[in-house]
């Protein structure tokens, strides 16, 4: 079956790969179309990287957990499952050499470049906001310490360069493309104006850890399976068939909630699956939770290093103390785990603090992603052109960028565009493309 599939009416039975933000936000909007689904997760617990975890009776967040006015989606999701927020931590820039902290300078904004760079944007990548990649990959495929140089963009990388390797995407220097740097800038909300969203004026976060919306999310559904492996999976006309260590699993349709490379094993995959799935790249990015008292408080503190002088790689790039009267924090690096456990212990020391009781170290392979070489040859076109093919579908941080109202809205826009509601409606996507037809 090398076509794709026509979206089918009536009810549909699928499987859901994966219970992070996308696959379970798939799952949820599958549902409410009518269809039956299955969730399969080989952890013990759903939220995928934005995973919490409890010290002292304090929920801090591993992984994605701060919300800006760009959080449409993700704000409407904790609306309807009455999830309570609050005001993030304050941010600031930590100068490691001499322990002050400051606010991050938002120059750009001030800046004449701004005005090139909001030229520049409506001319070559005005979709660069919308869900997914695909549409504004090619023209941003550059590295970006080029495309920065080329269009004298260096006050934005001075603005957003920290926050951006603080967060997990890398070194404004690394071999990274342009793509993804712009796109973590337009998801900060300060690059154009957006409504407060549930009452807050600037970032906000989920009250006793992000979890909490995951799993009321996953609540919500009608099955969710933790802890179980998919061995194999085989793709026919008639439907899918995902073998687990827990038995045979059998639907119409497929969601791939994971990284191609990282389902590759149990696949029947494609050769043009095979190739895209080993052009994939990621970030060796690593959360530590541990007791360190001795350091700056009360913020969210990024450390000046956003490029990847040889001397700044596998060090911490930023720690959150979320809790004034708790010593605990959560500590962020790159690296190879031995390397970031002793790199700590040297960082902590020379701020002053002292790495004390180690809770929980969490590596992650974080923002799949792919080179500049692939993006201009097509690379998430061609992914893209997969949708639907041998009734396989793909969501995630790699067509939708790293990031959780990415990944939200690409999951909810892509059942809505293959997924017609069971009892024949059109949603409103379906709708104006009817119209359009017309």
């Amino acid at each position: 079956m090398n076509t794709a599939e026509t979206s089918r009416p009536g009810p549909r039975s699928v499987i859901v790969v994966g219970a992070g933000p996308s696959g379970l936000s798939a799952a949820r909007e599958l549902e409410r179309a009518g269809h039956r689904v299955t969730v399969l997760e080989e952890q013990d617990a759903v939220a995928g990287k934005c995973q919490s975890v409890t010290v002292d009776g304090l929920a801090h967040d591993l992984g994605g957990h701060i919300c800006t006015n760009r959080y449409e989606r993700t704000a409407r999701l904790m609306t309807e499952l009455d999830v309570t927020t609050e005001r993030t931590s304050r941010y600031r820039v930590l100068d490691v050499e001499d322990g002050t902290a400051s606010r991050q300078t938002m120059a750009f904004l001030r800046d004449e470049a701004f005005g090139r760079y909001r030229a520049l944007r409506a001319r070559e990548f005005p979709r660069i906001a919308e869900p997914g990649l695909a549409h504004s990959a090619r023209v941003l495929a550059a590295p970006v310490a080029e495309w920065i140089t080329e269009h004298r963009l260096e006050a934005m990388a001075e603005s957003f360069g920290t926050g951006y390797t603080a967060a997990g995407y890398g070194y404004l220097d690394d071999d990274v493309p342009a793509l993804y740097f712009v796109k973590y800038a337009e998801m900060t909300g300060l690059l154009s104006s957006g409504p407060e969203l549930l009452g807050h004026a600037g970032a906000f976060t989920v009250t006793g850890g992000f979890a909490t919306l995951w799993r009321r999310v996953a609540a919500e559904l009608k099955d969710v399976r933790c802890s179980v492996r998919v061995r194999s999976v085989e793709r026919r006309a008639e439907g899918v068939r995902v073998h687990t260590d827990s038995g045979l699993l059998e639907a119409d349709d497929l969601v791939l909630a994971v990284t191609l490379d990282r389902i590759l094993p149990a696949l029947d995959a494609t050769p043009e699956e095979r190739d895209l799935a080993g052009r994939i790249r990621s970030n060796a990015y690593h959360t530590t939770v541990a007791t360190a008292p001795g350091l700056p408080g009360d913020a969210f503190y990024f450390l000046d290093r956003h490029t990847a002088h040889r001397e700044a790689r596998g060090h911490c790039v930023s720690y959150h103390h979320r809790y004034p009267d708790s010593e605990v924090r959560t500590f962020y690096s790159y690296g190879r785990p031995g390397d970031v456990t002793e790199l700590l212990h040297e960082d902590v020391a020379r701020l002053g603090g002292r790495l004390r009781d180690v809770h929980l170290h969490q590596p992650w392979a974080f923002m799949p992603h792919f080179g500049s070489a692939d993006l201009e040859a097509g690379a998430l076109d061609r992914l893209d052109a997969l949708q639907g093919r041998d009734r396989t579908y793909y969501a995630g941080g790699l067509p939708a960028f790293e990031l959780v109202e990415c990944t939200v809205a690409h999951a909810q826009d892509l059942v809505r565009r293959h997924f017609p509601p069971a009892d024949g409606t059109l949603n409103p996507q379906q709708r104006i493309k009817e119209e359009r037809k017309s």
